[in-house]
């Protein structure tokens, strides 16, 4: 359950997905993936789930990985 101004509750895996998306370098799906436990497809769900809420969730290439991060409204 989130709080009702739409931020994760603190200590949740939600709330480390923002926090490590919010990061200057964003994150891997691979780190999230190791960072929460949740296989890929719970990670995309949960990246859905983001933009859902109405966070806008850039998508970088680096390399041969893509590269998710949180950007301004």
């Amino acid at each position: 359950m989130k709080a009702a101004d739409g931020v994760p509750r603190a200590g949740t895996k939600q709330a480390l997905i923002v926090d490590m998306l919010e990061r200057d370098g964003g994150a891997t799906i691979r780190e999230l993936v190791e960072a929460t436990g949740w296989k890929p497809n719970t990670v995309h769900a949960a990246l859905s789930t983001l933009r859902f809420s109405g966070r806008r969730i850039a998508v970088e290439q680096a390399g041969e990985q893509r590269r998710y991060r949180i950007t301004a409204n």
